[in-house]
Parts: C-alpha cells; structure tokens; sequence
C-alpha cells in the first residue's frame, strides 16, 4: 500500500462526481468526492493475466473516470466519528436499500433510496458477500460501520484507538508506517529525545543483533552438514596449523640442541687443549730426571721399603702427623730428600720448564718427584708450603686402593683388585701420543685441600703422573717393586699439579652457558666425580637436558647440558593458541558464508522453481508449457474495502499469521505456490513439476478443503476470524520468469484469469470449481469429493465474463477414494515428482531470440482439443507419466531380447518400451526400472518394506542428475546407456543365481557406465593430454574411472541421503555395492587388449576350481583405495569383513559374472536384431569419425566393413559363447543372434558402410538414413 499523507483538502475538479449520505431524515450527511481510481489487487491482477475490466455498471464505470480524487479529510472525519448504538441502526420502515450501503472497492453512498455498487476492482459482488456495511445515524455528522457476519475481524479493527487518530498520527510523519509500539510504550507520534532515540536505537541494534543469532543458530541446525563442514575446517585448520608450528618447533629444538651441544663439545675441547699444554711439560721433567744425572743416586739412598720405614705407631702418636689417612705407609727420608742442594736442583729442572710452557701463572701450581715410588722431592708455587705427604710409599701401601691403582697403571702392572672407577681409583691411563711406549699418564681429581701459605687458601687440582725409568740413570737399578710386583727398569714417577679452580674460570665454563641461558653438569664418566656446575643444575631432567660425552686426557667426560623452561620455543604456546583461534575464526566465517548461502538459496527456492533457477543462472530464460494444470485462488473476504481503514502493520501480521500456515498446507499436499496478491493467495496443481492432471486436480482440491477448514477454524491473536472465498479451474497455461530484475515465476493464459473469476464469484467460505475441475476430480486417484452443481434460482451455472454462461459446481467434502478403484500413481500428497519430461515444452531464450521460430500458441498445441477429448471420451494415446512405475517395468521386462526398444504396433507398448532419444522420457524408464529393484531389495531385507516416498522422489531426481552428465555426442550417450540399461534389466529376468542389491547394482551400473564419456577413446585422452587423462594414474581405464566417479558423487550428494540410506544401510550393503559398480564397469574398456586377456583369464580360472589364481586376477587390486573412498568405508570395513577383501574362489565366480552381464548389456545391440545392430553401428561410425575429422584418429571408413566382421568373430561370438553358463537356455538365443548378424553384415556390410560414409559427407537425416540401412536384410 502507498502511504495517503493528508494536507490541506483538494479541491475537485469541475467535472467529478459527488455522492451525498442523507441520515434517516433526509438531512445531508457528508459530500464525499469518489476516487476512482482501480484498487491495488486489481492492477496487480492485470500484471498476471487477470483483467479486472468488465462486470463494471456503465454509472460507475463513468463515476470513476470522472472523479479520481478522494477527499481524505472527509472520509477522515466520517471514519472518526462515534459509533451509533446498534438499536439505532434499523428501522422497520425503511427498505434494506435503505438501510444500508456495501463498502467496496471505491466506496460510492446515494442519497435517499441508496444504490448498491458492490463491486471490488471491477468484479461485481452479491448481497452476500458484503461484511461490512455504512449506515447514516441519527446524527448528521456521524457515520457508522456494522458487520453483516457477525462479529470479526474488521468491526474490532475499526472500533478500536487506532481508527481514531489514524489520519492525525500520519500527518507530517516520514516514517508513518513504521511500527515503533514494537519497541516499547513510547508514543510514535512525539518527537524523541535525544536519550530516546539513543535507547530506541540500542534496543533496535540489540534485537537485531539476537534475531541474526537465532535465526543463523537455526540454519545451522536445519542444516547440518554447514555445522560439518564448518567444524571439519576448524580441525583441518588447527592440524594443519599444528603441523606447521610442530614442524618449526622441532627445527627450534634441534636447532637449539645443536648450539648447546657444540658449545659444550667447543669447552670439552679447550679443557682437552689446556690438559695438552699442562700435562706435556710433565714429560719434560720426566727427561730433566733422567738425563740431567743429579737424581742418579736419589733411588738407591731411598730405598726400597722397609728400608727407612716408620712404624705405623710411630707416625700415629706423632701430632705433627695426625691427619695422614691409616692404613699408609711412610719412610723416614729426612736427610735424603730434603738435602737443599737436591731440591735447589729439582727446581731447577720444575721451574724452567713451567715458565717456558706459561704455566707459571698458577695453572700448574706444584711437582712432585717420587723414587722408589716414595715422595720425596716437592716443588709449589708457594716455597713456604710442605707436603703434606712426604715419605709416603705410594708403591706398598696397599691399603690405599688408589695409589695402588696410580702405580700399577703407570708400570703397566694388572691389578684385579681395583677396576677403574672403582671405590675412588682413577680412570685407566692412556698413552699420550706422540711420546712412544712406555709413556703413560695416569690423572685423577679433582681434589680440594687446605694449603699453609700463611693464611690457609683452599684450591681445587687434578693430578698428572707420568713413570720413571733408570735405563739412563743406573742400569743396574733392581727392579721396582710396584705392589709385590717386579718393574724391570722402573725408577720411579713424576707428578704435577693443576689448578682446577683457576683452569675453569680461564675457560669462562660459567660465563658461556649462562650467556645462552643454559644450565650444566660436568662430571667425569668413570667415577661419576664431579667437575663443574651451573647454580641451577639440579633442575635439569632427561627431558629438558641432553648429555653429550667427550673423551680427554682426564678421561671421558659427560656434560649434561638443558634448558630448565625445555627445548620448546618461548613462542610455542602463544602460536598454539593463535592457531587455534585464527581456526575458529575462519571456521566461524565459513559458517556465515555457508549460512548465508543456504539462506540465499532457501530464499530463493522459496521464490523460484529449481528448474527456473537452474536455468537463470545459465543465462537463460524460462518458458514452459503445461498442457493441463489445476490453479486455486483465494481471497478475504472484505479485505478490500477495509483494509485502508487498518494500520499496515495490523494488517502484514494477520496476513503473516494466516498465510504461513496456508504454505504449510501447500508443503504438505505438493502443490506450488505462485503468488500472493494483496489478500489473494494463488496455487498451482500440476507445475511446475509436472504430474497427471488428475493428480494435480487433486492435490489442489484437498489444499482447497484444508484451507477453507483451517481458516474456519483460524483466529488472530486477539481471536478474532477472517472469512475466504476459493476457487478452482482447470486448463493449459505458460509459466515462466519475465525480465531480470526481481524475478518471479508467472502463469500466463485464460485458466489463469478463468481461476480468478470462479474465486470472484465464488462465496464466502465456498470452494467454487469448473467444468474441467469437476470431470478431472471424477478420476482422482486417491480421493473422491463430494461436488454439487451451482444453482442459482432454477438456473444451473452463472454468468462469467469472457465465458459466458458456466456450471460449475460447489465442493465441500472428500474421502478416501475406494480402495478397488485403480490409482494413477503411488505417490504420497507431499513432494511432488519432476516426471513426465516428454511433454515438457521449454524453449530456451539465447540473446533474445527464441531457437525455435515455430513457437505453438496454446490454442494450436492441442488444449481445446485435448478438453473436447476429455468431455466427449475419446480415445488418446496415454502419456508416459499416467503410467506407474510397476506398468513401466513390466513392458520393459516382458519386451523380447531381439527387438529390443523396437514395438510394431503403436498404443501403450509403444510409448513405454520403443526406442527414443527422448530424454525426459528415458528419466522416467530408467527411473521405472531402478525404483523396481530398489523395492526388490528392501522387501529381502523386510518382507513387508516398502519403498518411502521421499526415496522415490530422490531417485527420480537422481536420475535426472545422471543423464545431465551425458554428454551430447553419437554413440556413448544417454540413449545408449538407457538401451544398456533396459538389457540389463533384460538379461537379469533370465539371469540365474540372481541377487536383490546385486541386481539393483548392476542396472545403477549400466545406466551409470558411460556417464561423463566424451565422445573419445582412452587413447585419444591419453594422446591428447586431456585433463582426465590427468585426473588418473597411466594405466587406469580413464572413461571407465571418471564414470565410476561420477557415480559416486552424485549418489554420495546430500540431497539423496534418504536414498543412499535405503541402498546401503549398513557396511556390508556398501561392500557389495561398491564391488560390483568397480568391477562392472571397468571391465566395459575392451579397446585395451591386456584388459581383455586378463578378463577372459579371470573367467576361465573362475571355471576351474582346480586351478590356482593370482592376486592379479583381481580387478580391484589396484583400485581398493577408490572402493573405500567411493563409498565412504573406514578401514574398519576390512578387520569386520575380511572374507570380502580377499581373493576366493566364490568372490572370483560373482565378480566374472558381474563383469559379462555387464558387457553383454554393453554390446548388446551385436547380440540382438539387425535393427538395433546396425543403429548402434552407425552411431559409432559417426562418433569415431567426428574424432577423425577433428584429427585425433585414423579414418575409420577404410576398414570399418572387415573391422566389424573382425570384432565378432574374435570378441563378441567368444563372449556370447562364454556367457551362456549364466543362463538356462537364453545364452543359445545369444549365440544364434550374433551368428545371424554377421552373416547379414558380410553379405551387406560392405554397401551398408558405403550408406554410412555417404550419409556421413552429406550431412543426410538419420532417420532416412537408418530406413535404408533396415531393409538391407530384405534386398
């Protein structure tokens, strides 16, 4: 509706008409000036066909052309008037013409005797539909409005506060139709506040922002698999994002080991440098002894014990020696070892040579030199300092398992007593290289004592011991005595001091690790003793540390070296969770994107057919043709006339209250909402899913019922009620979407204006159908209505504008049809099929010119012919989707293998089984056939299942979806997938040791085998380079595959869960639907000779169950990953069937057989008559030669006579031969047909191919051309 906005009262033209309402006394009420202008329905109606011209009284009609203002303020003032006391309204003395005016349409008042114009936009109306009338009251100035129904909605409308102030609320107002008591109790009309309209505006944002949530939380739970998807790309997000950020932490951990490792290997190898530079002057000294010759007599003067030996009591009561350990053994040396010319000499050779090496910084702090195996001589960086072990004979004191260790290794003496390691003896000695045999070191330490320096000062030394020997010195030297054991030559050793202390702060062990925040733990292998530590060393565990081992000249030495926080990145944590909400966040937004896609396309699946939008969104524009549908119209009654006196919001409610359940009405009986008018509300029986018109009458006729009833029984929110009226007719019409923008799906033709005139005519709370309605309901197929002729007075039928006098008849009542009456179809009221495609008349619209210039009015395409059929009962030949899908199975199945598709008489066999490249007619065969051995199969399931509607429906828009892959090229196209599939369904009626699913597998195969085939072999794919021959590995049958992929895909669609549910309810059902579909239908490659051996191979092993057989033999070795994939199986499926997945003999004999049904259906048409012989044989000659003329092939036309008697002697005849064990006698029919074909094509192959080669260059009719090519037989 277009807002009025009252101003300043117009003044009428010179020319326009008044109308006066004089009260009861003849006073004069009001002057109203009449607008006569056509309501808004009206002119709506005209848009779509229904003209509102005609049944307009000539006054009015000229009333209207003179008087096309309407004075507002005085309807204004009429409306808001007080109401009359209801015992004031009648007078006995005055006429009903007196008594009250109709209000409809333009509102038109008389003076004294009133004049009823009750006519709506141009339909004139009967005294009984009036529900609202204008009476005058007593008062000049006031109007009164009563209901002739009683009470409804309309009298509470206009006698409530809004009528009052509804003119003067609009005044001045923008937004005057906005419905802000939504928002609260403020009033509309005043001027907001500032604080106001911020709180308005808040609370509009806020109930947006929670009608966007709720309404997007209901599409995802309407629609599950955008939750699915969703959440899967959250998890795929999250893993892949987990697999990056695990993959860099790794690489920082490694990384990170890498540098702790080398920089604990580089301080290994510097301590391993310093030991060299420390240890090598020991050798030095070792010389200095040996060859200087001041030490040539020492041994001899020391001794060997007990020479100079003090008693252990002695050395115990001594003070001065009460912190030498028991158990020792010391000699008295005094006067020997401490002569100061000796020792002067000893320093002498000590301290040279630890100046020249730089060690006299303290590295080396302290010498000692032991004949005899005896300390004697000492030498510190301190010369106050004495030692503390003098006279120890580190040699005898076996007690001390230590030095008994030190001297037995240095000599070379095995000692079992002590392991190395063991209770405190050092590691083994080794050998330094480059000083020759004999030379071996010996450390241990590192040790921690007090030395007298004045002050005590505490260090930490590692010792280095290195043998003597007096080959030089005195060669008559007795031999050693190293613990009981005799030294050859062994005079006795030297040792050395290093300041362990100060060697680890020259190597900065502290500053380095701590500089790369690391933590450490150095200790020596052998003994487990302790070498340096960081502060925080205990923290470190096998999980956050690594040990790394170094060999030195101390030993082996093992540095366990970590990060107390671990290896993993300090940006770990932060990553993960920046992963994990970045993929929920795009998670999120793909939801919003699939949400508002879903909503888009509910959106516009609610507006526009599936067909229509399919083809807008090619670019195309849709023009259909229905022969005979059923259209319902319905309007309010008095909705007209009253709804300028409501608030426009008042009005959307009621009509969204009343109308939303309607459409449920219409969900549930399969009809299609058209439109709604302003208050009429249209349906559709019949389109655009095409159904037998009996159906469609039908199914609109109980919608009609269920909405009269349920309006009967409506109530607004304020229980109040609205009255209909209805009416049907029947007839052809032309639907389809005019213009771009804002499309609609129109109907156009006289059933459409003829509808709208039987609901105008129509009475309140009546359902008022045609003579075509009434003889369509007659054979309804599941419903009998109870339908009584119309009379008016003694006069059967009204007068209808444009048709003259009319019966038409009053409905009111249905039942259930009697159960014995034949039904059309089996089809439930709900979800209309998309069948009866050969009938459908759609001329696609490219550029803007129509393909096909001949374009049929609706008269000529045969309607009036087709209702004086209907009337009179004559006979015509039925249309295909009058017929049940059992009737279609049955001619189908019953048809003789020879003359397969072909039928000599015409009728009902014919239109059911001949042969056509029909395509809306082969959907309904094939989807005849698959729906048979679906219900086959879930009868062996259940005895007593049954096939449910909505799986019914999903197949045959399956099937649709399968012959839209077909492309359009001569041979491997849907009309030879349809002639497969019906001698499939052929050879499985004569088939032995026939399966339910194995069955319904094999016919889903054959329609399914050449799906996507584009006219070329593999080979030219393979050439070529062709994206299949991309999609598949090299030896893969690519044709074959991209079929069987297909397939797949659309069944595993989510559109046809209720389908794939039925098919493979369970794991075994997918098993063995998912072989049987691979197997059958790669075998259909016979342009590849290994795959054709290997096939016959298979066969003649499945025979002999002697005979061994190889995992080759399998056909689904190599494609069990697809299998799985195919059909969504988990790896589960193997361990709860394993006898599926393995190659036995019985599994061997099924799959042979599957793959020869197959074949034989495949080529067929060689096994069958000269007819469908030599058809199928020109098809491929023009197939292959298409391939020839774009140059991917060789010129097929040289060999194509000798070729073909070559194909069936080395192929066919062996194939038809072999595949007779498969039957009881029928394998003999096979043999006889393929033997009785080659003998006509080599005695008229040859003159046949020239007939195909000329037909081929001239572009001739293939008709023509197949006519001539049948009766070669017959020359």
């Amino acid at each position: 509706m277009v807002p009025f906005r009252p101003g300043p009262r117009p003044q009428p033209p010179a020319d326009s008409r008044r109308f006066s309402v004089s009260d009861w006394d003849g006073a004069a009420v009001e002057e109203l000036t009449a607008d006569a202008s056509s309501s808004g329905r009206d002119a709506s109606l005209r848009t779509s066909g229904l003209s509102g011209d005609g049944d307009v009284p000539p006054d009015v009609q000229a009333a209207e052309e003179a008087a096309p203002v309407m004075d507002l303020g005085r309807i204004h003032a009429a409306l808001s008037a007080p109401r009359r006391p209801s015992q004031d309204r009648r007078s006995s003395s005055d006429s009903a013409d007196e008594r009250q005016a109709q209000v409809s349409g333009p509102r038109h008042l008389t003076s004294g005797k009133s004049k009823r114009l009750s006519w709506i936009g141009g339909r004139r109306r009967s005294d009984a539909e009036c529900d609202v009338t204008v009476a005058p009251s007593s008062s000049a100035s006031r109007t009164s409005y009563s209901s002739s129904a009683g009470t409804n909605i309309w009298s509470k409308l206009l006698g409530g506060s809004h009528a009052e102030g509804l003119w003067d609320g609009l005044d001045g107002k923008k937004d005057a139709f906005d419905d802000d008591s939504l928002l609260g109790d403020e009033d509309p009309a005043a001027p907001p506040s500032c604080l106001t309209a911020a709180r308005r505006g808040a609370r509009r944002r806020g109930l947006g922002a929670w009608y966007e949530v709720r309404h997007w939380a209901k599409t995802i739970g309407d629609h599950p698999h955008i939750a699915l998807v969703s959440l899967a790309t959250v998890g795929i997000l999250i893993g892949v994002g987990l697999a990056a950020i695990n993959a860099e932490a790794e690489a920082y951990e490694r990384k990170q080991k890498m540098n702790v490792e080398f920089q604990a290997r580089e301080t290994a190898e510097w301590f391993q440098n310093e030991f060299r530079k420390a240890m090598l002057p020991l050798y030095s000294v070792q010389q200095g002894v040996r060859h200087s010759g001041y030490f040539n007599e020492l041994a001899l003067k020391v001794g060997d014990y007990p020479l100079h030996a003090i008693p252990e009591t002695d050395y115990l009561a001594n003070p001065a020696l009460e912190d030498v350990p028991k158990g020792r053994i010391y000699r008295n040396l005094t006067g020997i070892c401490d002569d100061p010319l000796l020792q002067q000499r000893w320093r002498e050779i000590v301290d040279p040579v630890n100046k020249e090496n730089g060690l006299d910084d303290g590295s080396v702090f302290a010498y000692r030199l032991a004949p005899r195996n005896t300390f004697c001589l000492f030498a510190h960086d301190n010369p106050e300092a004495p030692d503390m072990n003098f006279g120890f004979d580190a040699g005898v004191s076996s007690r001390s398992k230590f030095w008994k260790k030190v001297t037995t290794d240095i000599f070379g003496v095995e000692d079992e007593a002590a392991a190395p390691g063991e209770d405190g003896a050092p590691p083994a000695p080794f050998a330094m290289p480059g000083l020759g045999s004999g030379q071996t070191f010996s450390f241990f330490g590192p040790f921690g004592a007090k030395m007298e320096n004045g002050p005590n000062m505490e260090r930490e030394w590692i010792c280095g011991h290195l043998p003597v020997y007096a080959r030089e010195m005195d060669p008559e030297t007795k031999p050693l005595n190293v613990h009981g054991t005799e030294v050859e030559g062994g005079w006795g050793f030297v040792m050395n001091f290093l300041d362990w202390r100060a060697l680890k702060d020259r190597s900065d062990i502290y500053e380095r690790f701590a500089a790369c925040d690391v933590e450490f733990e150095l200790v020596r292998k052998e003994d487990g003793a302790w070498l340096a530590s960081s502060p925080r060393s205990d923290l470190l565990t096998e999980e956050n540390s690594l040990v790394v081992e170094t060999e030195s000249l101390h030993g082996v030495w093992q540095n366990r070296v970590g990060r107390i926080d671990g290896w993993s990145p300090p940006w770990y944590d932060a990553a993960l969770a920046g992963i994990v909400i970045a993929s929920i966040v795009l998670g999120f937004l793909v939801a919003t994107v699939l949400v508002e896609r879903q909503l888009h396309r509910d959106l516009v699946r609610k507006m526009l057919p599936r067909r229509a939008i399919q083809k807008l969104h090619r670019g195309q524009t849709v023009i259909e043709r229905y022969n005979l549908v059923t259209i319902f119209f319905s309007d309010i009654v008095g909705f007209t006339s009253l709804a300028g006196s409501m608030r426009p919001c008042q009005v959307m409610k009621m009509l969204n209250e009343l109308y939303t359940e309607l459409d449920k009405l219409v969900e549930k009986h399969g009809v299609y909402k058209v439109e709604t008018i302003g208050d009429a509300y249209m349906v559709v029986g019949g389109a655009p899913d095409r159904v037998p018109a009996p159906l469609a009458a039908e199914r609109v006729a109980l919608f009609a019922l269920d909405a009269v009833q349920f309006v009967r029984d409506f109530r607004t929110k304020d229980g109040d009620q609205v009255f209909i009226r209805a009416g049907l007719a029947s007839g052809g019409v032309v639907a389809g979407v005019v213009g771009e923008a804002m499309p609609r799906y129109c109907l156009f033709g006289d059933t459409v204006n003829f509808a709208s005139r039987m609901e105008s005519t129509s009475r309140k709370m009546k359902v008022q159908v045609s003579e075509v309605t009434y003889r369509l309901l007659q054979d309804a197929p599941n419903a009998s209505f109870r339908l009584i002729k119309r009379m008016e007075g003694d006069q059967a039928g009204i007068h209808i504008k444009g048709k003259g006098h009319q019966i038409t008849y009053w409905m009111d009542k249905s039942s259930p049809r009697d159960g014995n009456a034949k039904a059309l179809v089996d089809v439930t009221p709900h979800e209309l099929s998309k069948v009866n495609e050969a009938d459908e008349w759609v001329e696609n619209v490219e550029g803007g010119s129509v393909k096909d210039s001949s374009v049929r009015t609706l008269e000529s395409a045969g309607y009036n012919e087709f209702i004086s059929i209907l009337t009179a009962g004559e006979e015509r030949a039925p249309d295909i989707g009058m017929f049940t899908s059992d009737e279609i199975y049955a001619a189908m199945t019953r048809q003789e293998w020879k003359n397969l598709g072909h039928c000599e008489s015409a009728g009902k066999d014919a239109l059911l089984v001949a042969a056509t490249d029909d395509r809306g007619m082969m959907i309904v065969r094939a989807s005849a056939l698959l729906e048979h051995h679906l219900t086959r199969v879930l009868k062996a399931r259940d005895a007593d299942a049954k096939l449910p509607y909505l799986v019914k429906e999903q197949l045959k828009a399956f099937v649709k979806d399968v012959a839209a892959t077909y492309s359009d090229v001569h041979f491997h196209s849907l009309s030879h997938a349809m002639h497969v599939t019906t001698s499939m369904n052929k050879l499985l009626s004569v088939a032995k040791a026939e399966d339910p699913l194995n069955s319904f597998s094999l016919v889903f195969s054959a329609l399914l085998h050449d799906a996507g085939h584009t006219g070329m072999s593999n080979k030219i794919l393979t050439d070529t380079h062709h994206p299949l021959a991309n999609k598949y590995d090299e030896d893969v049958p690519i044709a074959e595959r991209e079929s069987i992929q297909i397939a797949v895909d659309l069944l595993f669609r989510p559109e046809y869960e209720s389908l794939r549910t039925a098919i493979l309810p369970e794991v075994i059902d997918k098993i063995v639907f998912a072989k049987t579909l691979f197997q059958s239908i790669l075998v259909t490659d016979i342009a590849t000779p290994s795959r054709v051996k290997l096939g016959i191979e298979r066969f003649e092993v499945s025979q002999d169950e002697q005979r061994e057989y190889e995992s080759r033999l399998c056909p689904l070795a190599s494609y069990i990953e697809d299998v799985f994939e195919g059909v969504e199986l988990e790896e589960e499926a193997k361990d709860e069937y394993p006898g599926e997945f393995e190659i036995t003999h019985l599994g061997l004999q099924q799959c042979v057989r599957n793959e020869h049904l197959l074949l034989l259906s495949d080529v067929g048409h060689l096994m069958q008559g000269w007819e469908n012989f030599v058809k199928w044989n020109f098809r491929l000659f023009k197939e292959i030669n298409d391939s020839f003329e774009k140059g991917l092939c060789d010129d097929p036309r040289g060999g194509w006579y000798q070729g073909q008697i070559g194909f069936i002697e080395n192929y066919i005849l062996p194939l038809a031969k072999r595949s007779g064990i498969y039957f009881e006698s029928f394998g003999e029919e096979l043999v006889e047909n393929v033997v009785v074909n080659k003998e006509i094509w080599t005695k008229h192959g040859g003159e046949a191919t020239e007939i195909m080669i000329a037909a081929v260059e001239g572009g001739d009719d293939e008709s023509s051309v197949l006519l001539r090519l049948y009766e070669l037989p017959s020359l």
